[in-house]
């Protein structure tokens, strides 16, 4: 019987090649080969360039035209479809991935016929094992909610855009040149909470407050700090102070130690992972999350884009052990079985992030990889860390001081992942009717302090939290608002842009929803009713749509006004950029191949 022959089609030529090497094992006869993230993209019709259709006309389209954007990848695949093979598609396992896969599809069918077959391939990690596994198990078809649910966000995304942004941007150059007001229905609510932050700092009034501060030292030489409560008033805290401050003795009336138990990470999931990287090493998420999907693409980290904190019952530990010993990040020793500590959650398509294979490399991708390497391995072969909390209460007369310390009294997982471990505070171990000796005693005056701005850390937890955007998207939007000139990183915290906060108040003026996060959550409710088969893609492109229409005639009615505000608000170096802005765009535009994931 003739054998098969196949043409397999990759997201990633470093993903074609390790496939390419896995099938020759197999002896399959097949063509391996790939694209550049998107061969198509939604497009506007004609007629509706700049200047040439009024935003309202944009927002209420609902047929787009399909454009190829990457013609070298679609006459190499037309060539290629020409010959009697199989297509198999094996392009990256989530909702993007899939709406490629439809992209590659619609090529294929365009050469060789709509009822030409063709198969899916599955895999979260390109190691050998798994990619003879997925091929072994070939799907029939593709996950077509996965595809309208891309679709959706994709021409979703084109219609408010491009109608919001032209609205903004043509109104405002008319009374003073400015490259672009960009809108987007994510990128806009990641710049409020910029603003908000600033504004809340801004606004805010200091207020003094006093305590008095002792140091008190055991008859063996131990030395520890204690307060006073707080006191609003300079009279109230100047009678405390009198009342202690020629003592030389107090009495502890109450001293407390006990063990608390401090969980083992649970599973990687992305957002978790490039929160804590954004603080270890003070780069942008975007830029991380390009390291870790360079690290898939050559065969050392899983898929890195899942929103699963939990590992099935069929999950092989042995290929991230085998990877963590390699790498000398644990010695061998005895064997212990996996006891992972599980969240709740679970995407359905990616088991959380771990590591695939030894990373014997250095600088920044080493430590992305160690981050990965170390946590998978605290999370499922190491203990829970403990550490001791003290509380001490001592009498100086009738004025009570508070102390308070913890240590860690049993390092558990901390032996493995380091990363944020508690410093050691540890107080004196001390018993109720001990005298201690008053070694110094001192009046403090302070003063509250605003919240602090936020760092990328704290945009991303507030993305999440409001549901802006996805793990695999949430990590364009900070460093989107530094390119765009509507903030500016300072010692790694944001900073709203004039430009910025004149756009995001402006925007408020108008309707508040149209900065808020409320209005996006209802695109990324409707993504999670397609996938659910509980919603189509026309039902949520037709009430999402009319929605932010009402928005756009709502800041239509404004334009002037706010048009105005922005022209003034407009900065000379709007039209350089500050060096912290062109580094972001720089790295976006660099990394946006590597990702492959055309995301507004």
């Amino acid at each position: 019987m003739q054998q098969e022959k196949y043409v397999v089609v990759a997201e990633k030529a470093s993903v074609a090649r390790a496939i390419r090497r896995a099938l020759a094992e197999l002896r399959v006869d097949a063509v391996v080969t790939s694209v550049r993230g998107h061969m198509l993209d939604a497009d506007l019709p004609r007629g509706y360039g700049w200047n040439q259709a009024e935003p309202l006309a944009i927002i209420r389209l609902r047929s787009l035209e399909t454009r190829v954007v990457d013609q070298e990848s679609y006459e190499r695949l037309r060539q290629l479809f020409a010959e009697d093979r199989t297509l198999v598609i094996a392009t990256d396992n989530d909702s993007e991935g899939e709406l490629i896969g439809y992209e590659i599809l619609m090529v294929y069918r365009a050469v060789r016929g709509d009822d030409a077959p063709f198969r899916r391939m599955r895999f979260n990690s390109i190691s050998r094992n798994e990619l003879m596994a997925s091929w072994r198990s070939l799907e029939e078809g593709l996950k077509w909610s996965w595809v309208e649910k891309a679709r959706y966000r994709q021409h979703f995304d084109l219609l408010t855009g491009a109608s919001f942004t032209r609205l903004l941007t043509i109104n405002t150059r008319r009374k003073r040149w400015v490259r672009l007001v960009s809108w987007g229905s994510c990128q806009i609510p990641c710049l409020n909470f910029v603003v908000e932050r600033e504004k809340e700092i801004t606004s805010f009034k200091p207020r003094k407050y006093w305590y008095v501060k002792a140091i008190f030292e055991t008859a063996s030489g131990e030395k520890f700090h204690a307060r006073t409560e707080s006191f609003w008033s300079r009279e109230e805290v100047g009678a405390v102070w009198e009342a202690v401050s020629r003592a030389n003795e107090g009495e502890v009336r109450e001293y407390l130690a006990r063990r608390e138990v401090i969980p083992r990470p649970l599973p990687i999931r992305t957002d978790d992972m490039l929160r804590d990287l954004t603080r270890i090493t003070g780069l942008s998420a975007q830029r991380l999350l390009g390291i870790m999907e360079d690290l898939y693409a050559e065969g050392y980290l899983s898929y890195p884009r899942t929103d699963t904190n939990r590992y099935g019952p069929s999950f092989d530990f042995s290929v991230g052990v085998r990877a963590v010993l390699e790498a000398g990040i644990v010695k061998q020793g005895r064997e212990v079985a996996p006891h992972p500590r599980n969240g709740r959650l679970d995407d359905g398509a990616h088991p959380p992030i771990y590591p695939t294979s030894a990373y014997s490399g250095g600088g920044l991708p080493r430590t992305v990889w160690e981050y990965a390497a170390r946590r998978f391995y605290a999370n499922a072969f190491m203990e829970d860390a403990e550490a001791t909390r003290q509380k001490a209460l001592v009498a100086v007369g009738d004025v009570i001081f508070k102390a308070e310390g913890s240590y860690i009294s049993s390092q558990g997982f901390y032996g493995v992942f380091s990363y944020f471990r508690p410093r050691d505070n540890k107080l004196p171990s001390l018993s109720r009717g001990e005298k201690l000796k008053v070694a110094a005693i001192d009046l403090v005056e302070e003063e509250t302090k605003p919240p602090p701005r936020l760092s990328e850390a704290d945009l991303l937890r507030l993305m999440e939290r409001h549901g802006i955007g996805t793990d695999a998207t949430r990590a364009v939007y900070p460093a989107l608002i530094l390119e765009r000139g509507y903030a500016k990183r300072v010692r790694g915290v944001f900073h709203p842009t004039p430009l910025g906060l004149t756009l995001i108040e402006s925007l408020s003026s108008a309707d508040k929803s149209l900065a808020t996060p409320e209005t996006r959550r209802m695109v990324d409710e409707n993504m999670e009713r397609i996938e659910r088969g509980v919603m189509s893609y026309e039902e949520a492109l037709e009430s999402s749509a009319r929605r932010y229409e009402q928005l756009l005639i709502t800041c239509k009615e404004r334009i002037e006004d706010i048009a105005a505000k922005l022209a003034q608000a407009v900065q000379p170096e709007e039209r350089t950029r500050d060096f912290t802005a062109k580094k972001a765009a720089s790295t976006y535009k660099n990394n946006r191949r590597s990702y492959q994931k055309r995301r507004r």
